[in-house]
């Protein structure tokens, strides 16, 4: 009988076996496909992305814009529609235009911030100025930032000084500039004192003008001559 026994269980084993390598194999293909799923999950499921203009330098209000103002970033692509912003493959669109508004480093360039200013802006006023020539800077344009200087006896030190947004510039055919400028309110009120033959204009490439500012002496040799 216990020959018989043996010789039933014997073959028992080889099935076992077989039975084990395909829960081994079942299991493996398990794994492959969970790994496999879990990598499309996370490519799909993984934002799209696109580059857009990023302020670099800030700029007042009617600065020009140039290249080295501008950065290229990475944002959410949902974003770019949402915010209308503007895509990197455009930057070249944006140089040498003018700011529409003041531009802070670090803000998302979008369309609505490029152009032609409100003018004037609150708190401003726009004045127009006779400058004799050698008195205004031979590359002045709009958008630049400048300081304008002139004797005054309403200054301790004599000298008027405030810092503007240039406008325009008309440069008649008898010599020197009509520039106009956007000044703050206060400054302006000092402008009407000042002697107009004594006006001088220098420009700050980068530097906003301050909309709290006032006149502040500074003193200049040339600028009473």
């Amino acid at each position: 009988m216990s020959g018989n026994k043996q010789g039933t269980e014997r073959p028992e084993r080889p099935k076992r076996r077989r039975r084990r390598v395909w829960v081994h194999i079942a299991g493996a293909v398990a794994v492959v496909l969970c790994c496999a799923a879990a990598v499309v999950w996370t490519v799909t499921s993984e934002p799209a992305s696109t580059r857009v203009v990023q302020v670099a330098s800030s700029l007042a209000a009617g600065q020009v814009i140039a290249e080295t103002d501008l950065a290229p970033v990475v944002v959410a692509a949902e974003d770019v529609d949402a915010l209308g912003l503007v895509a990197a493959s455009r930057l070249d669109e944006v140089v040498g235009q003018l700011a529409a508004i003041p531009l802070i480093a670090g803000t998302l360039l979008s369309a609505g911030m490029v152009g032609a200013p409100a003018s004037p802006r609150t708190g401003f006023v726009e004045v127009t100025v006779a400058l004799a020539d050698g008195r205004v800077p031979a590359a002045l344009q709009e958008g630049h930032v400048v300081s304008i200087l002139g004797a005054s006896d309403a200054v301790a030190t004599g000298v008027w000084s405030a810092a503007g947004t240039v406008l325009a510039v008309t440069r008649p055919e008898e010599g020197g500039a009509l520039v106009t400028v956007e000044l703050p309110q206060e400054a302006a009120a000092g402008l009407v004192r000042v002697e107009s033959t004594s006006l001088l204009m220098v420009t700050s490439a980068h530097a906003a003008p301050d909309p709290e500012a006032t006149p502040t002496p500074a003193p200049s040799p040339t600028a009473g001559g």
